[in-house]
């Protein structure tokens, strides 16, 4: 678990997701957010580098709101496929639901999701993040090869999910679609002798 951000990093955080979803990823600039946080520049600039890196603690902290709770949902279930499978699915109509997820990984700013996502580390992380429980708990049960790495695994899953978010539509069929490729593919894959 990690530790919380102080209340002054919460109202900047809070006043960019305002800023993010009234102006547009694009279009928002430090400036609106110190003005939206009624904070000087400088104080901005003290606590995040750029818009960026801004970005990346508003992303983690937007995931992280819904880790533990959807993480209780999964593990609820009864197989691993079942796990594996609502898991993946939950996490892509979440990315499809939440307006600045969306945004992010829209055409227009690939280049700056992957920035953000891919190359920092961010899907990685959160990914692990949500996964490693699940994963270890069935590693540890021999529902998943013992040979498996987490992080490369938990790599793989969050380049997945951005995949069928970018690509894929928030409809029944589409999500009755994801929900076979995990189950045809991915389950395989954890499960394969080594």
């Amino acid at each position: 678990m990690t530790a919380r951000p102080s209340a002054a990093v919460e109202r900047i955080l809070d006043a960019a997701d305002a800023c993010f979803a009234h102006y547009g990823i694009a279009k928002t600039t430090m400036e609106d957010v110190a003005s939206a946080a009624e904070i000087s520049r400088a104080t901005l600039y003290r606590t995040f580098s750029d818009r960026e890196s801004l970005l990346t603690a508003l992303v983690r902290r937007r995931a992280r709101m819904n880790i533990e709770r959807s993480r209780a949902r999964i593990m609820a279930l009864d197989s691993l496929t079942e796990r594996v499978v609502e898991g993946i699915t939950l996490n892509v109509r979440v990315g499809h639901r939440d307006p600045l997820m969306h945004a992010l990984v829209s055409p227009e700013q690939m280049a700056l999701a992957n920035t953000l996502l891919s190359s920092t580390g961010l899907a990685t992380e959160l990914t692990h993040e949500f996964w490693e429980p699940v994963l270890s708990a069935a590693r540890d049960t021999g529902e998943i090869r013992a040979d498996l790495d987490l992080v490369g695994l938990c790599e793989w899953i969050s380049r997945l999910e951005i995949m069928f978010i970018v690509q894929l539509e928030d409809t029944p069929e589409d999500t009755d679609r994801i929900r076979r490729l995990v189950a045809d593919f991915v389950v395989p894959a954890l499960t394969a002798a080594g």
